[in-house]
């Protein structure tokens, strides 16, 4: 069964946010007695950038935008009102759409919810 350590937390300034996440544990922590043991993944604080965190936000919602194209949502006379998902804030600062398989209640995530505009159709 998989290990979890918790690594020191970092700290906050104005300028940052603490991000807690998951990412790969040591190669050493990979292998105990010469076997193979499944990944081991370790919780970390990482102090971010809002900066960082701000472009890497609106990176994913302008793809997020594109794959959508939620200006054109219609199939016959029913139109597309809302769209909700999941996300999760990686290690690196990076926000990723959590896909199958992938449970949004294992870990913590973000979700959003996206509605059209009144008086749009």
């Amino acid at each position: 069964m998989a290990e979890k350590e918790t690594a020191t937390a970092e700290t906050h300034t104005a300028e940052t946010i603490i991000v807690v996440a998951t990412e790969a544990a040591q190669a050493k922590s990979l292998t105990r007695g010469g076997v193979a043991e499944a990944a081991v993944r370790q919780t970390v604080d990482k102090a971010l950038s809002v900066d960082a965190l701000s472009a890497s936000f609106n990176r994913f919602i302008d793809g997020l935008r594109r794959v959508l194209n939620v200006e054109q949502a219609a199939v016959g006379d029913l139109v597309l009102d809302e769209i909700t998902f999941s996300v999760e804030i990686g290690a690196d600062g990076e926000f990723k759409l959590l896909g199958t398989g992938v449970s949004a209640n294992a870990s913590s995530s973000l979700t959003f919810t996206l509605r059209r505009k009144s008086g749009d159709s």
